[in-house]
């Protein structure tokens, strides 16, 4: 089971998205984490705006990070020697 400082080294700063129960889908940023019955609760903040709310991990969409120096996940072929480009 993670350490309470294990997560908010991998949760606090990073951004995500959460839909709120009205079906608005908006861009937040973690602020604080904490282990509830089990559960982890992340407050968040909107990214414009203002305004906090404690929600489940479960309810937040975080976006895929490419790591440093990697192409993304489904980038466009590279041309090879060889290959027309006109």
């Amino acid at each position: 089971m993670s350490t309470v400082e294990d997560l908010i080294d991998e949760y606090v700063g990073k951004k995500a998205e959460y839909e709120t129960t009205d079906g608005l889908t908006v861009p937040i940023t973690v602020i604080n984490v904490k282990m509830h019955f089990g559960r982890i609760d992340l407050c968040v903040t909107p990214v414009h705006g203002k305004g906090e709310r404690w929600v489940t991990l479960g309810k937040l969409v975080f976006s895929e990070q490419s790591l440093n120096g990697s192409e993304p996940s489904g980038a466009a072929p590279r041309a090879e020697k060889g290959d027309e480009i006109w």
